[in-house]
């Protein structure tokens, strides 16, 4: 069992101090163990430690102090530490059950107590005492408390550092206690007026101690990096903003080295933005130094994700054509989930894939496609695409009756295609010789170095000159060749045919339009009557061609039977 000593030990000569570097005494069986941290008790019976900041702190100010305190491993272990103010001495501190502060009046402690009394809740706990009373049962002592020190864990001897803050406000005169940032007790009086008789300097420290049972026991005053970076995953060529929050229980920090791993160093307070233009993993770390001279590391992983490669094909086109766009993007990281496109002209833009674009006007035009990954990187390309102009066709057409001269006028670089029925010539100029007169067409085609076209279909009539030939015989006789007196005629419209016989009678007369195609001369019957008997017969022709002129003809025609 523990047995709480009531024996306040003063003096150097009781239980001998050392001035540690930092302004820390250290007495009775503490020892320093680093720049920062202190163990109390070892792991043995009957020890008492304590440890003093040499400066006294003003209770009118306010205070902050965050430590990192170990308990032990042995979860059936003693005693426990206390954080003290007290006014008295920096060589002060008590054995056995007390936790080191057992009848120091006046003081104020913080107790982190991992042995149950008698009077003591069955778990470990945090309760704040005053001047030096040690059982919670005594109203007089027992301030605040007894709560249990870890907020889901009845053991604080589990093996591990815990986070020890102790808070003081004296506008409000509340101080508050944490445990692994858990606020555990909060605690409002005058403490200066109240444990202090008016006097607001006191020194702090710490004390601890074993009894019959025993625990390792130590505390090391924070010295917290306090690297802090806004992200922890950027596309490359991004920024990330570093900035410092360090913490240092022995006082403010003073220097700072920085290594990004990407081949940037600082040795600045807060280095801002940092840019990192490459992907890949960094380790950003940081490493502090404070007033004591007591150093600090730690470092994040920053991952840099490569960006995505945009790109895209697209065919120059001719004016009036749509364009078709097709993205040939690619991401190592991350699929490509937006597109974002401009077209280089009139704020022309669109959000698809594979968009299509209709230029107004030709030209050349820089298209930007900008792509982003579901991670937010982007890539981003710009290419030049063309509108080619339109070749305008030109021809002329001149004849000579039916033999016709065609001419195109292509500019230079230009190709033309003329089209006839079946016919395709691709020279500039030709001539074709037409079967009659009529309505014709001839279709050009201009093709520019750019494989534009423009397409121009001509209509045309041909007037051919009027002729006629006459045969002198003709068979009536129903067998579809030559049944029938009827000149050939070329170019001719109308047509006065009259036949007579030997006697100079009427045989067969026509008045009228000569149309291709439609018979219109003597089938060898008297006026359309019988049929006229084999002979000599006479005839005159008179005709009109197309263009006017008139042509008469007389002569003898033989009907054969």
């Amino acid at each position: 069992m523990k047995v709480k000593s009531l024996c306040i030990l003063l003096g150097m000569m009781t239980l001998g101090f050392v001035r540690s570097q930092a302004q820390y005494v250290v007495n009775g069986n503490a020892a320093q163990l680093s720049c920062n941290c202190y163990r109390l008790t070892q792991a043995a019976d009957n020890q008492s430690g304590s440890v003093w900041n040499e400066n006294m702190i003003n209770l009118t100010d306010s205070f902050d102090f965050t430590f990192d305190v170990y308990l032990g491993s042995n979860d059936f272990g003693a005693d426990g530490i206390a954080f003290v103010l007290q006014p008295i001495s920096t060589s002060i501190g008590t054995g056995g059950g007390g936790l080191g502060y057992d009848g120091v009046s006046p003081s104020l402690a913080v107790e982190l107590d991992t042995y149950q009394n008698a009077e003591d809740p069955p778990y470990d706990h945090v309760a704040i005492m005053g001047n030096g009373i040690v059982q919670h049962d005594n109203p007089a002592g027992n301030l605040a408390g007894p709560v249990p020190a870890l907020f889901a864990n009845a053991n604080i001897e589990n093996g591990i550092e815990h986070r020890f803050r102790i808070f003081w406000d004296p506008l409000t005169q509340v101080m508050q206690v944490y445990v692994d940032d858990s606020l555990r007790i909060e605690y409002q009086a005058d403490i200066v007026q109240n444990l202090f008789s008016g006097d607001p300097l006191v020194f702090w420290g710490f004390t601890g101690s074993t009894g019959g049972l025993n625990n390792e026991q130590r505390f090391c005053l924070s010295i917290i990096p306090g690297l802090a970076v806004t992200d922890q995953e950027i596309c490359a060529g991004q920024s990330v903003l570093v900035n410092d929050s360090s913490y240092s229980a022995l006082g403010s920090v003073v220097q700072w080295q920085w290594d990004f791993g990407n081949g940037q160093v600082s040795d600045v307070e807060n280095p801002g933005l940092i840019t990192f233009p490459d992907p890949g993993q960094y380790y950003i770390r940081q490493t502090i130094v404070d007033a004591a001279g007591c150093t600090a590391t730690d470092s994040t992983l920053l991952t840099v994700l490569p960006n995505p490669v945009a790109a895209f094909s697209a065919e120059d086109v001719c004016l009036g054509d749509a364009t078709a766009f097709t993205d040939q993007s690619a991401s190592a990281a991350g699929a490509i989930a937006t597109w974002a496109w401009e077209f280089g002209a009139y704020a022309a833009t669109s959000d698809l894939e594979n968009p299509v674009h209709t230029y107004p006007q030709t030209g050349d035009f820089d298209v930007t496609l900008t792509v982003t990954t579901g991670d937010g990187c982007i890539g981003q390309v710009t290419e030049a695409i063309s509108v080619n102009s339109l070749p305008i066709s030109q021809l002329n057409q001149g004849s000579d009756g039916l033999n016709v001269q065609f001419i195109a006028w292509p500019a230079a670089g230009e190709s033309v295609q003329w089209i006839f029925a079946d016919t395709v010539v691709t020279s500039n100029a030709f001539e074709l010789t037409f079967p009659d007169s009529g309505w014709y067409s001839v279709t050009l085609i201009t093709v520019t170095a750019a494989g534009c076209t423009d397409t121009l279909v001509h209509e045309f009539y041909l007037t051919g000159l009027p002729e006629f030939t006459v045969g002198n015989v003709f068979t009536p006789n129903g067998d579809a060749v030559n049944d029938r007196f009827e000149p050939y005629t070329y170019a001719v419209t109308e047509a006065s045919c009259r036949i007579f016989n030997r006697w100079g009678r009427p045989v067969f007369t026509y008045e009228g339009s000569v149309v291709s195609g439609l018979p219109w001369g003597w089938d060898g019957t008297v006026n359309g009557g019988a049929e006229a008997a084999a002979g000599t017969y006479y005839f005159m022709l008179e005709m009109v061609g197309t263009d006017g002129a008139r042509f008469n003809e007389r002569g003898t025609v033989t009907l054969l039977r």
